[in-house]
């Protein structure tokens, strides 16, 4: 264990910071620099630069914020927020921490959006709201419905879309799998899942399996349960000449997803790459 710093320079605590870091993880400096800056609401690059010491308090904060890392708790719940396609979000452990791939996800959505003059959007399975304020925010012109059937991730959802001044997004509590519209209403439905298979829960990296929820990961079964679902239903959602756009997750689950739309003979399918080089977006035109 290095040495506390006995002083409250900026430069001392970052470089402590990442040598507490270094002895469990590889990215040690910029997990150390992302906490430290969130601490005292500033960017890395201003973090250089700053000429204020930490508090006291600060000093003892930033303490328990290594401790908690280093034990594996992601660092975007650590300091309570994170950064996805542009905008800010807050985070608790109701929702899952949004993933670069997710991305992918929002521009696929943009571009099939350009066709409609005022797309309808639903979201299911909303979280934290990253897909759903996204699309929002980008296009100014939709109105998007996050649905999600745990009311805590919604409580940070509405939280999100007032943070980043959405006012063309709306969020509603219930059920996917037992809620079905009168008609279908809306141009594109969006879809991160809980798709990962229920046997693949315990070879999970520990800050996803311990800390993430558990709702928003697994169906508890093959990992298939939502799009099975969405291939019986998406007709009632979404009308002819619309989308339904999904993530999906590696190895064989691209294909096995596609399996299900093929059950319900959905033809126009494209399996898109995000920028891995992964297929990791089913793309859907509804006939």
């Amino acid at each position: 264990m290095s040495a506390i710093p006995q002083d409250g320079h900026i430069n001392n605590w970052l470089k402590w910071s990442a040598a507490e870091l270094s002895l469990t993880m590889e990215e040690n400096t910029r997990e150390a620099e992302w906490l430290l800056s969130s601490l005292l609401n500033c960017s890395k690059f201003e973090l250089y630069f700053q000429e204020n010491e930490l508090s006291p308090t600060q000093c003892e904060l930033l303490q328990d914020w290594i401790r908690r890392r280093i034990n594996g708790e992601p660092a975007q719940y650590i300091a309570g927020w994170t950064e996805f396609y542009g905008h800010r979000f807050n985070l608790n452990s109701s929702v899952l921490t949004p993933r670069p791939e997710t991305e992918r996800l929002v521009d696929v959505a943009i571009h099939s959006l350009q066709e409609f003059d005022k797309p309808h959007v639903v979201d299911i399975g909303t979280g934290s709201g990253c897909i759903a304020i996204s699309v929002a925010a980008e296009i100014s012109s939709a109105s998007v419905l996050g649905l999600d059937i745990s009311g805590g991730a919604l409580a940070i959802a509405e939280e999100n879309a007032a943070l980043n001044k959405i006012t063309n997004v709306q969020f509603l509590q219930t059920d996917f799998l037992q809620f079905t519209p009168v008609e279908p209403v809306y141009d594109c439905l969006l879809m991160n899942p809980p798709y990962i298979p229920i046997n693949e829960m315990d070879i999970l990296m520990t800050e996803v399996r311990d800390y993430e929820p558990e709702l928003a990961l697994t169906d508890h079964k093959d990992g298939l349960t939502f799009y099975r679902h969405l291939s019986n239903m998406a007709k009632k959602w979404v009308h002819s000449g619309g989308w339904l756009i999904m993530e999906v997750g590696l190895g064989e689950h691209p294909q096995n997803v596609s399996a299900c739309f093929d059950i319900n003979q959905f033809t126009n399918k494209e399996l898109i790459a995000d920028f891995n080089g992964d297929d990791r977006i089913l793309k859907v035109k509804i006939i």
